[in-house]
């Protein structure tokens, strides 16, 4: 039997606006870089290769943070999860899929999945909404790379094979 074993991603209010602060001053720097290029052409400033050189910088500092910092700069990781071909798995609880309803698994993004603009993905806003014994359920769950996200793509296309 398949199974992908992770963990539950709780978000956190606090982590994610000191990520919004640390982006604003990401996206501050790169208008002072713009700034001190114009002025530049008025003869005191950046020339052109500075200021390119330094935009380059900053954008690779920020994608290299959003690696490293991964799902901790935005939240939390939780209780085991195991997702399975039968149920779930979510600390000491098992949850066959037998005793849920209105199943719906999102398999969105892995760690380190490039943005459309810039930076990567933390891999955390995979999600899965659930009725279990009249009451509704929503997990977050981490995948940690592009491998992982094709076993898991793999894993729930099978799972929607039996429940349907």
């Amino acid at each position: 039997m398949e199974e992908y074993t992770t963990y539950v991603y709780e978000k956190s209010k606090k982590k994610a606006t000191k990520r919004l602060f640390y982006n604003l001053g990401i996206l501050a720097a790169l208008v002072g870089v713009i700034y001190m290029f114009v002025a530049g052409i008025l003869g005191i400033g950046l020339s052109i290769v500075g200021a390119i050189a330094l935009i380059v910088a900053i954008i690779q500092m920020k994608n290299y943070d959003d690696k490293y910092m991964g799902i901790t700069a935005y939240g939390d990781r939780g209780a085991k999860f195991i997702i399975s071909e039968t149920g779930f798995t979510m600390g000491d609880s098992v949850l066959p899929f037998a005793e849920l309803s209105d199943l719906m698994i999102y398999v969105d993004e892995y760690a380190g999945k490039p943005r459309e603009i810039f930076g990567v993905h933390h891999g955390g806003n995979n999600e899965i909404t659930f009725r279990y014994k009249g009451q509704p359920y929503n997990v977050n769950y981490i995948i940690k790379n592009k491998a992982d996200f094709q076993q898991v793509e793999k894993l729930v296309a099978k799972i929607e094979g039996k429940t349907k």
